[in-house]
């Protein structure tokens, strides 16, 4: 039997396929507040998290109606937004690499790409997450932050379970090993 949530969403999905704007700006009421939460995890800015989830919801506007499995729709909308949290930072280490070059700095460290920004946290927690390397930090973030399966994040990053499971074993090391067992 189907969690209440999923068959909501499944016939929200479905209503807006068919062309209903009230049944798409319900799936944007209760998806939003997750992306959102995503995005910042992933990007650390809050004025860019809401443009990165306002940019993902224009998207899936465009694009609804090739979502073949209702079902399917809370990795495809976290997968949207993921794909535009990478367009963000791929573009902020290309100005930033720019920035480099005009002032002037040696070839070596334009070719070091700063770490894209995690968690803004002060806590103990939040510098080891910041510490771990994207691919992690990015599972972690979808796991526990935002409940999603191992296999919804493997559809979301397009990775096999396996590497899922994988970065997720390695990025819990890495915390106990940060923040002690």
């Amino acid at each position: 039997m189907k969690e209440p949530d999923k068959v909501l969403d499944e016939y929200l999905v479905t209503r807006a396929q068919a062309g209903s704007r009230e049944a798409f700006e319900r799936l944007a009421r209760r998806w939003t507040p997750g992306l959102l939460r995503f995005a910042m995890r992933n990007i650390g800015q809050q004025e860019t998290a809401r443009d990165i989830v306002q940019e993902t919801w224009v998207a899936a506007i465009r694009s609804l109606g090739r979502l073949n499995d209702a079902a399917r729709f809370r990795s495809w909308i976290y997968g949207i937004a993921r794909r535009k949290c990478i367009d963000v930072i791929r573009s902020s280490q290309a100005r930033r690499k720019l920035a480099g070059r005009l002032q002037g700095e040696s070839q070596a460290e334009n070719a070091v790409p700063a770490a894209a920004p995690g968690v803004v946290d002060e806590s103990g927690l939040g510098k080891a997450l910041d510490r771990l390397g994207h691919e992690q930090r990015e599972v972690v973030a979808l796991y526990y932050g935002e409940g999603l399966s191992i296999d919804e994040i493997s559809a979301v990053i397009s990775v096999p379970a396996g590497t899922v499971k994988s970065r997720l074993f390695h990025a819990r090391e890495f915390l106990k090993k940060q923040l002690g067992d």
